[in-house]
Parts: structure tokens; C-alpha cells; sequence
């Protein structure tokens, strides 16, 4: 078949045509195909925040807080009262005339001081009587070694004599009044020039048993405080205390917890602790009340925001709202004390995370959104 050079041209243009139609239509379709996902895309976009954003709607709002564990300092205060560490009546062993006395109230003295001394009355006696009875039994040691005295009298008048003798050493001890150890006289309880009894001294708060003066050691005293039952467990001796007196309210004294009674009151079932201070200068008095601060061992504690604790009134108890996967949940829990704004509780665990606005709106199980 001849083809000439025109009818071979226009079938070459008829064929370029045939395939450029088909291109243009592939490409239409292709763009068609691409709008229509496009369209589907930015519908599913737009609805559905708006579904989402519905659903949240319906859930309560709530503000949370984590359970966390601090270290915690806790401590004991209340009040005291400071006493003398160390106090005595110092007195005679027989009633007896106060004839001299060698200090003054308030006057230091030094341990073995000669303080004061009952008339000799008594010691006089006693001395004679020791005398005699020394001349006896030095005559019958005489006559026992010729036979004149028997072996039964001369035992008797050793003994007459041995007993007189301590009883002139009890004299002149208990005539002479000295100082068991160095400290202050702070009270006189007889005069000089009165007879002296063995009568007590009740007044409260010190030393009761009967003497002629009161001696105490006031370079160091010991505040005494009564500790609560619930808080026995929790001290222990040679632990840090801070002593602030009422009359000095500026002093801060550092002292220890010295000693603890083994027993309890049965009336306040409180036991007494001694917490030994320093007392330079003689500042302080026996006497003198003052605030009483004991650092306890530091302890791990689990706190929340004061704003986490719902008091349930149907049951009587402290509980929390804890939320769990976007779920309500209810625990009791056990308030303990306070730190600041937070609360010390029993009951919870760490990281759970409880609310603390909007707990009037949600129940057991509820679903809940959490807010800022």
C-alpha cells in the first residue's frame, strides 16, 4: 500500500490526538479521585473535634493534686517549769537551837562550807556523858586483867561506852551544818535564834523533807515538762530541745532531753521529762515557767493540699477522691497533723492523684476531666 506524504501526515495527527485525549481524561479522573478523598479528609477534621469537645462537656471538670512524701522535723511543744538541778534541806538529826549562821541568802558556797550550827546544848551533854563512861571503861580494863571485875561487867561497860561515844560524833555532825555540794542558799527555813524541829516543809513544787536551809546548784537547771501518752514512744533521752523562757523571750537555749520518768500520772497519764540547760550569769530562777520545743527524729510523710479532705457526714470519717483511668474513687483516710497548707494522712499511696476542686460535683465512678 502506497501512502503519500499528506495522508501519512494526518494519520500521525489523528493518532497524537486519540492520545492526548486519553491523557486529559486520565488526568480528570485522577484529579476527581484526589478532591473527593481530600473532601473526606477535612470533613472527618472538622467533625470530629466537634464530637469530641461535645463528649468532654458532659464530664465533670476537676482539679487534681499528686500525693507526694516529704521528710518531716516534727517536734513537741508546750509549756514547762525550770527547777534546780540539783536541791536539798539541809537539816540536823535532833531538834536544837539555831545559834549561828555563816551566810546570807543567796550567797555561793563551795562543797564541805560550814553553814551554819545548832546550839552546843546537846553536844555538851552528850560529851559528858562520853566522858564518863570513857573513865569507866578504862578502869575496868584495869581490874578485868586481875580478876577483880568479871568478863560480864566489863562487856557491859564497853558497850555503854562505845554507844556513847557515837552518839557524841552523831552530836557534833548534826550540830554543824555543811554544804553536800557547791551551790547557792536560796531559803532560810529557821531563823537564827529559833528552835529547830523535825517538822516538813510542804511547799509545793520542791524539796519536802525537813532542814534548817535550802540549798540549790543553779549554774545548771533542768526544765521539767509533762509529756502526753501519744507522744512517749516518739521521745527518748539525748534528744534536742529549745527552752525559751517567758521572762526572756528573746533567749533561745539550746539544751537535751536528760531524763524521763518510768511512770505515768494517773490522773493527766502524762510522764515528766528533764531537759538540762546552761544558766550563765544566774539569769534564770528556779521557778520560772518557759516554752518547751523537742526536735523529734525526722520521718518520710505522705502530704496533700488541705483542699483534698471531704469530712463525710453519714459516716463520721475523713475520706479523699482520688481519680484513676478518668474514674472517681473514693478513700477513707486518716488525718494525722498539719505541715503549712498541707495534711499529714494514713491511707493513700504516692503519685495518686486526688481532687481538690469540684468535689460537691462527682460521685463514686463517675467519669471526670481534669483542669488547670
Amino acid at each position: 500500500m502506497n501512502w503519500s506524504k499528506k495522508q501519512a501526515e494526518a494519520l500521525v495527527a489523528s493518532l497524537e490526538d486519540k492520545n492526548i485525549f486519553q491523557e486529559r481524561r486520565i488526568i480528570t479522573v485522577t484529579t476527581g479521585i484526589i478532591f473527593i478523598l481530600i473532601s473526606i479528609i477535612a470533613l472527618s477534621a472538622c467533625s470530629g473535634p466537634e464530637e469530641t469537645g461535645q463528649e468532654a462537656s458532659d464530664k465533670p471538670a476537676v482539679r487534681t493534686a499528686r500525693v507526694v512524701t516529704v521528710s518531716h522535723q516534727p517536734e513537741i511543744r508546750q509549756s514547762g517549769t525550770i527547777f534546780a538541778s540539783r536541791e536539798a534541806n539541809l537539816g540536823a538529826g535532833f531538834p536544837g537551837r539555831l545559834e549561828d549562821v555563816y551566810y546570807q541568802e543567796g550567797d555561793a558556797v563551795e562543797k564541805d562550807a560550814l553553814l551554819a550550827e545548832l546550839s552546843g546544848e546537846m553536844r555538851a551533854q552528850a560529851k559528858a556523858e562520853c566522858m564518863t563512861l570513857k573513865k569507866d571503861y578504862e578502869r575496868v580494863s584495869r581490874l578485868v586483867d586481875n580478876g577483880t571485875v568479871t568478863r560480864q561487867e566489863y562487856d557491859h561497860i564497853k558497850g555503854r561506852y562505845e554507844a556513847s561515844r557515837a552518839q557524841y560524833e552523831l552530836a557534833k555532825r548534826n550540830s554543824r551544818i555543811r554544804a553536800p555540794f557547791s551551790g547557792v542558799i536560796v531559803d532560810y527555813l529557821v531563823n537564827q535564834g529559833e528552835n529547830y524541829f523535825l517538822n516538813l516543809n510542804l511547799e509545793p513544787g520542791y524539796s519536802n523533807t525537813s532542814g534548817i536551809l535550802r540549798l540549790m546548784q543553779l549554774d545548771t537547771l533542768v526544765v521539767e515538762t509533762d509529756v502526753n501518752e501519744r507522744d512517749l514512744g516518739r521521745i527518748s533521752e539525748g534528744l534536742p530541745a529549745k527552752i525559751i523562757p517567758e521572762a526572756h523571750p528573746d533567749m533561745h537555749i539550746e539544751g537535751v532531753v536528760s531524763s524521763i520518768k518510768p511512770y505515768l500520772s494517773t490522773r493527766s497519764r502524762t510522764a515528766t521529762a528533764s531537759i538540762r540547760i546552761p544558766n550563765p550569769g544566774m539569769i534564770l530562777k528556779p521557778g520560772m515557767s518557759a516554752r518547751v520545743n523537742i526536735d523529734l527524729p525526722a520521718e518520710e510523710v505522705m502530704v496533700v493540699p488541705t483542699e483534698a479532705l471531704y469530712r463525710d457526714p453519714e459516716h463520721e470519717r475523713d475520706q479523699v477522691f482520688a481519680v484513676r483511668d478518668g474514674r472517681v474513687s473514693i478513700y477513707p483516710v486518716n488525718r494525722l497533723f498539719s505541715i503549712g497548707d498541707d495534711l499529714v494522712i494514713e491511707g493513700l499511696e504516692e503519685g495518686m492523684e486526688v481532687i481538690t476542686g469540684g468535689k460537691g460535683r462527682v460521685q463514686e465512678n463517675d467519669h471526670v476531666r481534669i483542669v488547670k
